[in-house]
């Protein structure tokens, strides 16, 4: 059998099904023989977009489901209600695509999907749908229901927001949540961004810029050549709380995809010294592609998760440490749109956990009057201030000279847009001889 390649729609589906979203964790498709990756960048543009819609209004979209099909969720199948739910997406928020088509593509899908007789009940509910678009909402007065259902924000966040920032400006943060999020990034000289179909402005933030139509070649070109990296103002602050001058000994504690590992070799220079890990190796390996062409050999990456995964100098602590702390993404829910499904307790006491043992995996790596800089894109007090406040309780070897929580705009101009975050800046006691 010649292999052919996925369309956007199972595209959407294998994406929305890795989600594992509330509802639809047990929704796994089974691989379909003669089927790969999508060799269309259009398809696969738009099967990206589908499931981005999909996860930013889940709950909407389950509750047309319901409303549509007259069944309550639990007696549809799980994979049955993500393929509705791609239908129902198109139908509701992609103009270009004909209704006709929406309905087709997700009946042609179940079938491939072999979902029985599911086929039927698919075409049912969809042709349905076209025919009344416009199923009754709350409205925005009635606010639980509202943020619910119309916002697809469990009630859970939305009253964690409210405490942070207030009602009116936690609904409005639930609303642009909904809306996709401004492309900003760091530059050197912004008239080297410029293109025929590349759009840029100034963000009030020095050195930063709003990028519009750039394609993904436009960004990987930019970060070959050092002339500009894809980050948000509140994440490109952080590095410059390190203190780094040229020649330091620095080190990315969870680097990810070294965004801020870049940013702390251009600061430390060839003199320096940049050791990164994380233990994704796929990040790894990407890093290692851009820090070739771009010649950096002062940085050292490496796959791990703890510091004793990989051999170090223990004799040689760093001066300049960053810990950017896995967490749970509740300040830049406009770019992580499925982690606004994982904001409960339970969730957070496991990040709790996780941030504290990496806190204690790091501290004996830092040199006396060195300093640590500790962040997340979160805007939780159990994973920002509480946890320096355990530090501090930890051991007396470390004194905090910073705290800041910077929560996310609300603003819809894109050149004032913020992502929500926080940094605490801590430095080593020297011990007298």
């Amino acid at each position: 059998m010649n292999a052919h390649p996925m369309n956007a729609r199972d595209l959407a589906l294998d994406s929305i099904c890795n989600s594992k979203l509330p509802g639809w964790t047990r929704a796994v498709r089974k691989p379909v023989p003669g089927v790969r990756g999508a060799a269309d960048t259009r398809d696969y543009a738009l099967g990206e977009s589908i499931a981005a819609t999909v996860v930013r209004n889940q709950m909407l979209l389950r509750y047309m489901i319901k409303h549509y099909s007259g069944r309550e969720h639990k007696n549809i199948d799980p994979l049955v209600q993500v393929v509705l739910a791609i239908g129902l997406a198109q139908l509701r928020f992609f103009d270009r695509i004909p209704a006709s088509a929406a309905v087709d593509e997700a009946v042609e899908q179940t079938k491939r999907l072999k979902l029985g007789r599911a086929s039927g009940f698919v075409n049912a509910v969809l042709r349905r749908a076209a025919r009344e678009p416009n199923v009754a909402l709350p409205p925005r007065d009635n606010t639980e229901q509202y943020v619910q259902i119309v916002l697809s924000h469990p009630l859970e966040l939305f009253t964690r927001l409210t405490e942070v920032m207030g009602k009116e400006n936690a609904l409005k943060l639930c609303e642009r949540h909904n809306q996709e999020a401004p492309t900003i990034v760091r530059t050197s000289d912004i008239s080297a961004l410029a293109g025929s179909d590349v759009k840029v402005r100034s963000h009030a933030e020095p050195g930063m810029a709003v990028v519009e139509d750039a394609r993904e070649a436009d960004f990987a070109r930019w970060a070959a050549a050092g002339i500009a990296q894809v980050q948000d103002p509140t994440s490109a602050k952080v590095v410059r709380r390190m203190e780094l001058n040229e020649g330091a000994r620095a080190l990315d504690r969870c680097c990810g995809l070294g965004t801020k590992t870049l940013q702390i070799a251009e600061m430390v220079g060839s003199t320096g010294t940049v050791v990164a890990i994380d233990p994704a190796e796929p990040r790894i390996k990407r890093l290692k592609e851009i820090l070739a062409k771009r010649n950096l050999g002062w940085v050292h990456p490496h796959v791990a998760g703890m510091m004793s995964d990989f051999m170090i100098e223990t004799d040689k602590p760093f001066n300049r440490v960053l810990i950017d702390a896995p967490c749970s993404n509740s300040g830049v829910l406009m770019r992580r749109p499925e982690a606004r499904y994982r904001q409960d307790l339970r969730s957070l006491k496991s990040l709790q956990e996780l941030q504290r043992r990496i806190l204690l995996d790091t501290l004996p790596h830092i040199r006396q009057g060195g300093i640590l800089v500790y962040s997340t894109c979160s805007i939780w007090h159990e994973e920002n201030g509480d946890q320096i406040q355990w530090l501090c309780n930890q051991t007396p070897d470390f004194e905090v000279a910073t705290l800041q929580t910077t929560l996310p705009s609300i603003d819809d101009d894109a050149a004032r847009h913020h992502d929500g975050g926080f940094v605490a800046v801590l430095k080593r006691k020297k011990v007298s001889s």
